[in-house]
């Protein structure tokens, strides 16, 4: 008996010991790979920013004269939001336009860098942001396809307009013999094809080809290079979060042997995101200032800045005519990209859904599948447009439609009636209210119930 219990025991030791070296290991794994681990910028940023804030911005370029024009009024200076290398030109022109915007953010937290006026979110959440109406301009590459598809299907058109010229570059370890690839051979390295560097004719060492998260500016230019060469799987690590899920997120580049990544020019070279590492030639051509200029270098980008075809701020055309002026080509320089060098042409990045337009003297509604946008009386609304049930009404039986919004964290719902090519307001749910329709509109800028819109 006693022999067993040592056993058993024995068997327990061994699984928690091995337990807590997987634990480890994996929190190693973790810690290694989540990316460079700064505790601020929202948590998502890579890069000490400090110096070039527009609070502290004493590493932002700057003219050596006044601009021709400045936004004095901060309710009128567009919000500014985008990529993680853009942050120090998109401060930098704030800085130069927005009046006084060093003390107007100066209440702003040092470690979070959220202010009012000029944000920061990453590529990700910035697209996410500028379709909510949340900013007003974001710099970055193009947005992906799916925050095309989200745009969509917000009844929302993405323009860009193209204020510089990056290279887009892969990088390996500095000791790596490896010095240049040809398009085609980094196309099947992500594709999975090729899997060892002695293949390419390095060492006899596996190739650990790391990827970034999906619809960061470096994936989506990376879709955009391999063309239609499909991306393999990328290295993941797992962690369990708050609420004890397992959470996936894609491995960032760590230097290990065999290691290879890929990034903006700027990252690399402007701000030092990585060290111990070494940029590729991409066909036998380097990513320097004059390839990327004349657009020989194989994986030249365009650094946008993005806006909504639907923004009525003035001041957002005038800050795209900044930046494609002389002064604002000398701040994209100065900062470290290229100038632009070419006629700025403005892209539709996505079309619209089918779209009713209903009007009414005091307004107008649109639909779109299961979205609409109501504007009534200086106000505006936005949510889902879905299918509420039928009733009888005098004499036949009629369809219902909700239009969804929220306000003060409250949801409501407006209820409309549609009868041939009309809708009709008949009553309003929300607050304390919702398991009653009831007549009277919980805000004045509402329409009120018997309201008609007309189909066009």
């Amino acid at each position: 008996m006693k022999q067993i219990m040592k056993i058993i025991i024995g068997i327990l030791c061994i699984a928690v010991v091995g337990f807590v070296v997987s634990s480890a290991l994996k929190s190693d794994y973790r810690k290694k790979h989540e990316g460079h681990g700064f505790d601020y910028m929202n948590g998502f940023s890579t890069t000490d920013f400090r110096g070039y804030h527009v609070y502290d911005g004493e590493k932002l370029a700057a003219l050596d004269h006044a601009p021709e024009f400045m936004i004095n009024d901060p309710d009128e200076m567009p919000v500014l939001d985008g990529a993680e290398a853009c942050y120090p030109l998109y401060c930098a022109a704030a800085k130069t336009l927005y009046q006084n915007i060093g003390e107007i953010e100066a209440g702003t937290s040092k470690e979070k860098c959220n202010g009012r006026i000029v944000q920061f979110t990453n590529t990700v959440y910035a697209y996410e942001r500028l379709v909510d109406r949340e900013n007003d301009i974001v710099f970055a590459a193009r947005p992906s396809a799916s925050q095309k598809e989200i745009a969509k299907s917000k009844i929302e058109q993405i323009c860009t307009v193209p204020i510089a010229k990056e290279a887009f570059v892969f990088f390996v370890q500095k000791d790596n013999p490896i010095d240049n690839l040809t398009s085609e051979q980094i196309r099947a390295i992500y594709h999975g094809d090729i899997t060892n560097w002695k293949e390419v004719g390095g060492k006899n060492e596996k190739i650990l080809a790391y990827q970034r998260p999906e619809d960061s500016g470096s994936q989506v230019m990376m879709k955009y290079f391999m063309g239609d060469t499909e991306l393999k799987e990328p290295e993941t690590y797992e962690y369990i979060g708050g609420m004890g899920d397992v959470i996936r997120r894609v491995a960032q580049y760590a230097d290990e042997n065999g290691a290879m990544g890929y990034t903006f020019k700027y990252f690399l070279t402007g701000l030092q995101q990585e060290k111990n590492v070494k940029i590729i030639s991409i066909d036998g051509i380097e990513p320097t200032a004059e390839n990327i200029r004349n657009g020989s270098y194989p994986a030249v980008a365009n650094v946008v800045m993005a806006y909504l075809a639907s923004n009525e701020n003035p001041n957002v055309q005038k800050m795209i005519d900044f930046m494609l002026s002389e002064d604002g080509q000398y701040l994209v320089e100065k900062t470290g990209y290229a100038p632009l060098g070419e006629k700025a042409e403005v892209r539709i990045e996505n079309e619209l859904p089918p779209l009713n337009i209903y009007t009414n003297e005091n307004g107008q509604l649109t639909t779109a599948e299961e979205t609409y946008i109501l504007k009534w009386k200086g106000t505006e609304y936005r949510g889902e447009f879905y299918y509420y049930g039928n009733m009888m009404d005098d004499k036949n039986l009629c369809d219902r439609y909700s239009l969804s919004f929220r306000r003060n964290e409250e949801p409501y719902e407006i209820i409309l009636q549609m009868n041939g090519n009309r809708l009709i307001v008949t009553g309003y749910l929300g607050g304390d209210k919702y398991s009653t329709v009831v007549t009277a509109p919980p805000f004045d800028d509402l329409p009120a119930t018997g309201t008609e819109f007309v189909l066009q």
